[in-house]
C-alpha cells in the first residue's frame, strides 16, 4: 500500500459542524484505546531515540486532543530512567481534559523529575513558538501535505527537534483495525470515567443512537487512507528550506500498532 497515493479526505470529528462534546467523546475514546493497547510501548521508542541523540527533554506535544498517549509515554520513559517535562497544546485545547491528565500525572509521578502542564490558549502546530522537542502523535495525517510541511518547516526555522509518530499505511490496518476500534468503543463505553452528564451522553450515543461507533469506524478508515508513506515523508523533508541543518530519521517500530516515525534533530 506504500506505493498507492495518499487519499486526502475529511474525518467527521474534524468538521466544524461536529458538536464539541461529540469531538471530546471521540478523542477520549482514542485516549482510552491508547491505554488499553499499551501503545506507549511502541510509541515511546522514537521519542527515546530522539532524546538519546540530542533532543530536548522539554516536550511540547502538538494536537494533544484529550491528552493522547504522551502521559503514558512519559510514564514508560520514566521507568527507563528518561525524565521529561511535557506541555500539552492544541489548536482547540480541551483544558478540562488537560487538567485531569496533570492530576493523574501528579499521582503517578509525584517526583519533580517529570511533570505535565498545558497551554490553555490556542497553539497552531504550523506556527508554534514554544521551545522544546515538538511531538505529534496520531495526528500528522490530519494535515494536508502543504500544512504538514509547514509544521516541519516551523520546527526547522525555530531549530527545535520534532518527533512525528503515526500508523504506517497498510491494507491490513484498513481492513482490520476499524472493526477492532469500533468494537472497543462498544465494549468500553460503560467503563470510561466521565462526569455523569457526559457519561450518560456517551452511553446514549453509543447504544441508543450509535453515532460514536459510526464516527469511530468511519474516521478510522479515512485515517488509515490518509497516512503518509515513508517515501512521502522523505520527499517532504527533502523539500524543506535548510533541511540540511537537521538530521532526519524515518522508520517503523515493529509491533501491533505499526508505529511509523519521523525524527528531526538540529545538527550542531
Amino acid at each position: 500500500m506504500e506505493s498507492l497515493p495518499r487519499i486526502d479526505f475529511i474525518e467527521l470529528h474534524d468538521l466544524d459542524r461536529t458538536p464539541a462534546v461529540l469531538r471530546t467523546l471521540h478523542t477520549e475514546s482514542i485516549a482510552f484505546i491508547y491505554r488499553l493497547t499499551d501503545a506507549a510501548r511502541e510509541y515511546s521508542r522514537p521519542l527515546a531515540l530522539a532524546l538519546r541523540t540530542g533532543a530536548d527533554s522539554r516536550i511540547v506535544d502538538l494536537c494533544s486532543g484529550s491528552g493522547g498517549p504522551v502521559p503514558l509515554i512519559q510514564q514508560r520513559l520514566h521507568d527507563e530512567g528518561i525524565h521529561t517535562h511535557v506541555t500539552l497544546t492544541d489548536l482547540v485545547p480541551n483544558v478540562r481534559a488537560f487538567e485531569r491528565v496533570e492530576a493523574e500525572n501528579r499521582r503517578r509521578l509525584p517526583d519533580s523529575c517529570c511533570s505535565v502542564d498545558h497551554v490553555s490558549s490556542s497553539v497552531d502546530a504550523t506556527a508554534c513558538r514554544i521551545e522544546g522537542t515538538r511531538t505529534i502523535y496520531g495526528a500528522f495525517h490530519h494535515f494536508p501535505p502543504s500544512l504538514a510541511q509547514r509544521m516541519l518547516q516551523n520546527a526547522v526555522d525555530a531549530r527545535q527537534p520534532i518527533v512525528v509518530v503515526d500508523t504506517k499505511r497498510s491494507f491490513l490496518y484498513v481492513l482490520l483495525f476499524p472493526f477492532l476500534l469500533t468494537l472497543t468503543v462498544l465494549v468500553s463505553a460503560p467503563f470510561q470515567r466521565n462526569p455523569l452528564p457526559r457519561y450518560l451522553l456517551r452511553l446514549l450515543l453509543t447504544y441508543v443512537v450509535p453515532v460514536l461507533p459510526f464516527m469511530m469506524f468511519f474516521d478510522s478508515v479515512v485515517s488509515f487512507l490518509r497516512m503518509y508513506g515513508r517515501g512521502e515523508l522523505r520527499r517532504m523533508t527533502d523539500g524543506l528550506d535548510r533541511t540540511e541543518s537537521f538530521s532526519w530519521t524515518i522508520g517503523v517500530e515493529p509491533g501491533f500498532t505499526g508505529a511509523q516515525y519521523l525524527i528531526g534533530i538540529p545538527r550542531r
